[in-house]
């Protein structure tokens, strides 16, 4: 039996034959315009990454103006951006992606610059320390006194992300992944070092997890489960998440989650999180803990999604981890029970920025263009359009 190259796969995902197990993570681009409306360049950058049977995850998309949280983010909230991302989505489909929406709302690192000049909404009032970076040309924004969200904006909010889930599939998206994770909006709820309530929303954990279940749920019932997903971050230890118990908070949320029958959950490798560039982490877990098998094997029946720097390499061996292996008497590898690895699709993000052909490279072994820092978040075409795409002979 042949080498069956495990990131080449077939998977089935929300009615969708992938046909590959490499996804475009959710990447901020910031190339909309001020009001939220998405850029029309973005149609071919998204299609250049689009594969037959591929799945793609857009940037975020804010839900409400008081969701912004930096400069030129799209939102999903208006006709008009609504109507802007249909030849978006067209112009993937017609390559044969498969393109879920990722919906955004960035509770207290908002900053009043991009919220209409509204205090941050979250589950505390108890501002982040420091300084937000805007990118752009460096800029920074002290962070405020935030707003504890009432019962009555907590059922509004719930709302908005109903609507722009609604708008995401009128806009031609295959379905949404809420953004669960970083320290954002639904974070703030489920970490007991910053969700400070004292009502139906706060104090045991069944309460922490209340808001974020709650809007699935409402999403689900909107738009379908295998429309909807949702990223969560069990070892992101920056934005003041330094939960009491990380792994009994989200080990929980998994197993919520597992009942839900979503499209997947998306979550992040813990040497990324530990190691993001955005801060130092407050509190690494041990080895033995910083493992996504932990919460693979409560998802019995939902995919999971995972992101985390990957190589081809790496990717492969996160695929394969775990799996049964065979020694054939000709020498070659025969890998067996494919729904046990620690992960069942990788999801690439910056070094998609710079190879919109990063699934043959993976597949050729092809060496990556190293992406550009500097234009990851600007509102320039340079850094987003026109890197170049390697020639890739059939291999024989």
């Amino acid at each position: 039996m042949p080498f069956s190259d495990p990131l080449f796969e077939p998977l089935q995902l929300a009615g969708h034959e992938l046909q590959h197990r490499i996804a475009l993570a959710p990447m901020t681009r910031m190339r909309a315009s001020a009001s939220g409306v998405i850029n029309s360049t973005a149609a071919e950058y998204y299609s250049l990454r689009a594969t037959p049977g591929g799945l793609l995850i857009s940037e975020g998309l804010v839900p409400h103006p008081r969701g912004r949280g930096y400069p030129r983010s799209p939102g999903i909230y208006t006709t008009e951006q609504v109507e802007a991302w249909k030849p978006i989505t067209a112009a993937v489909k017609e390559k044969g992606g498969v393109f879920f929406a990722q919906l955004w709302h960035v509770g207290r690192v908002g900053v009043p610059s991009q919220t209409g000049g509204f205090p941050a909404l979250s589950a505390t009032a108890v501002p982040l320390p420091g300084m937000h970076p805007l990118f752009g040309k460096g800029e920074t924004e002290p962070y405020v006194q935030g707003e504890a969200m009432t019962l009555s904006q907590i059922e509004e909010v719930t709302k908005q992300f109903v609507q722009a889930a609604k708008n995401a599939i009128a806009a031609g998206f295959d379905g949404i992944e809420i953004h669960g994770a970083n320290g954002y909006l639904f974070d703030t709820f489920v970490h007991s070092n910053i969700n400070d309530r004292t009502d139906e929303y706060g104090g045991p954990l069944q309460n922490r997890l209340r808001f974020p279940l709650q809007v699935v749920d409402a999403i689900v019932a909107a738009i379908g489960a295998s429309k909807t997903a949702i990223r969560i971050s069990p070892f992101y230890e920056l934005k003041g998440t330094n939960d009491a118990n990380r792994i009994q908070t989200f080990s929980a949320y998994t197993e919520a989650l597992e009942q839900k029958g979503l499209a997947y959950v998306h979550m992040i490798e813990a040497r990324s999180d530990q190691q993001s560039e955005d801060g130092q982490p407050s509190n690494q877990l041990s080895a033995q803990d910083s493992t996504l098998w932990t919460f693979k094997k409560i998802l019995k029946s939902t995919k999971l999604v995972a992101a985390g720097g990957y190589s081809a390499e790496t990717a492969r061996e996160a695929l394969l981890e775990g799996k049964r292996s065979v020694l054939l008497i000709s020498y070659a590898w025969a890998w067996t029970d494919f729904s046990i690895g620690k992960v069942d699709i990788v999801a690439c993000g910056r070094y998609y920025t710079s190879n919109p052909d990063l699934v043959s490279r993976f597949r050729h072994n092809i060496p990556l263009t190293p992406y550009d820092r500097s234009t990851l978040y600007t509102n320039e075409l340079e850094g987003y359009l026109g890197w170049e795409v390697a020639k890739v002979y059939t291999l024989r």
